[in-house]
């Protein structure tokens, strides 16, 4: 993904995506509704679960996943936004 001012690759928030199956969304909903989740992820990760927006799963046309794309720089919301823009524009479909 090509970089901007103020738009950063996040392999982090895009790993996150890939070894839940779930985009960004959806892990910031789980972190919010169950906190220990969240604890127990970093423990096994050396903190670097990041349970927020801007990580997308990338899927193809039969709705398998074929990778994931992260964004920081901006707001979670913005940076999901910023990688669902740039998924679409290279013909992919992007689950924030």
């Amino acid at each position: 993904m090509a970089q901007g001012p103020g738009a950063m690759t996040s392999p982090v928030k895009a790993c996150d995506c890939i070894m839940l199956s779930l985009p960004g969304s959806a892990i910031q909903t789980l972190a919010e509704a169950q906190g220990f989740f969240v604890q127990a992820m970093n423990g096994l990760y050396g903190g670097r679960f990041v349970p927020v927006e801007g990580g997308v799963l990338i899927r193809n046309g039969n709705g398998a996943i074929r990778g994931a794309a992260g964004v920081t720089g901006d707001s979670s919301d913005n940076d999901a936004a910023c990688a669902v823009t740039r998924i679409r524009s290279a013909g992919l479909t992007a689950e924030a």
